[in-house]
């Protein structure tokens, strides 16, 4: 048991999602991957807990977010799963707790921009929403339209906005 200094006092929530088990320092891509930016511009009341570097007895160190008021989508939470396929989504009702188990899903449409600039999901005239499948074994997507490849681990860099 760690002693009065080690302990983190951060509020338990009645209501929100808490994701655990990210690799450590790397919360700020879950950040940009759920695009918390805009949650605090639409949502007044919901609040954010970033703890970075946290012990954990499975992982050494992990990072963990806790958003109370506010419950992310399972689809944003499988596209979490491409780039951490560890994490863990626990969304909390009334203070009772229910698992998620994100799972990488077999097409993700409408989240992720096309790395090939060319594609017809990037030109503004054309009404098409990227749509990517899933290539599960190599650990890539590809894009229906232009065949493009994208890493997993890149997918944060081309979350639409």
């Amino acid at each position: 048991m760690p002693d009065e200094s080690e302990r983190m006092l951060v509020s338990r929530i009645e209501e929100g999602t808490v994701i655990d088990h990210i690799p450590d320092w790397r919360a700020n891509t879950v950040s940009r991957v759920l695009r918390m930016d805009k949650l605090a511009r639409m949502q007044a009341d919901v609040s954010v807990a970033i703890l970075q570097n946290v012990t954990s007895k499975s992982f050494g160190r992990k990072d963990i977010v806790k958003i109370d008021k506010w419950h992310v989508d399972e689809k944003d939470a499988d596209i979490l799963c491409l780039v951490f396929p560890n994490i863990t989504v626990n969304y909390i009702d009334e203070g009772k707790v229910s698992k998620y188990e994100p799972k990488v899903p077999d097409t993700i449409e409408g989240r992720i921009r096309c790395p090939e600039l060319n594609c017809i999901s990037n030109t503004e005239r054309e009404p098409v929403l990227p749509r990517f499948n899933t290539l599960k074994k190599e650990r890539l997507l590809q894009c229906h339209y232009c065949d493009a490849l994208l890493a997993f681990d890149s997918v944060p860099e081309y979350v639409r906005t």
